[in-house]
């Protein structure tokens, strides 16, 4: 069965928890006696998850490569001696 563009807009509303309290209670009463609408909720909510999470790793890896070179190249000497100096105990 094919998901119409009016229900997939339906859905990421939904999930996202946007609009009319109303619409989203619909949404939820629907999902109770349309077990594929309950399964494309849960996929999209998945999706977004997984999408959420490449995000964070990207970012983590961006800023692991940044912190190797600004802590591991002499241009920044002075920089890592004043970061270091606000860590020290």
């Amino acid at each position: 069965m094919r998901t119409s563009l009016i229900e997939t807009e339906q859905i990421e509303k939904f999930i996202r928890q946007e609009g009319d309290i109303s619409k989203r209670l619909f949404i939820e009463a629907r999902m109770q006696i349309d077990r594929e609408l309950a399964e494309r909720v849960t996929f999209q909510q998945q999706t977004y998850q997984l999408i959420r999470e490449y995000g964070r790793q990207q970012l983590r890896a961006e800023i692991s490569r940044v912190q190797k070179k600004v802590f591991k190249d002499s241009v920044y000497q002075k920089f890592q001696t004043k970061v270091q100096s606000y860590f020290k105990i």
